[in-house]
């Protein structure tokens, strides 16, 4: 498992690798942050926390207990039918993922309210090989208890 230095990013990483149909696709090529495309095996996924916004309330005490995060989510692959097809099992896995702990053990674990689908868009990288890279990127919204 990657080292996702106490981020939202350990709950996709294991939902996305405990649904065999992403799983089938991807293998563990589920990545945090960055990678470089050019020395990599597709296809993969690549995962980015975008932003974090506290729900600080007015006269609480302490730290935010509920974390809305932003997470963009690029899938990288040499075939535009595959990527066309993966997008759906990617999306059901964590679109309106029931509340719970994510993982359920370790010491990554995060108590996530609701995950939800935000948008998508389509890219070309041209200059990968001769045939060049499809990425899909979605993005989601990931509602995090701190409590």
């Amino acid at each position: 498992m990657p080292d996702f230095s106490g981020q939202t990013g350990s709950a996709i990483y294991y939902l996305l690798t405990q649904n065999t149909s992403v799983t089938n696709v991807y293998g563990t090529r589920i990545y945090p942050s960055v990678t470089n495309y050019n020395t990599t095996t597709y296809p993969m996924i690549v995962y980015t926390i975008t932003s974090t916004e506290p729900t600080n309330t007015k006269g609480a005490t302490g730290y935010s207990k509920l974390d809305v995060t932003q997470m963009q989510l690029a899938m990288f692959h040499t075939s535009y039918e595959e990527m066309i097809l993966a997008q759906k099992d990617v999306r059901a896995t964590l679109d309106y993922v029931a509340e719970g702990i994510y993982p359920p053990t370790g010491a990554f674990t995060n108590r996530i309210q609701s995950i939800s689908f935000q948008d998508d868009r389509q890219d070309y990288i041209d200059d990968y090989d001769e045939q060049g890279l499809f990425v899909s990127y979605m993005n989601f919204q990931v509602r995090q208890r701190r409590t």
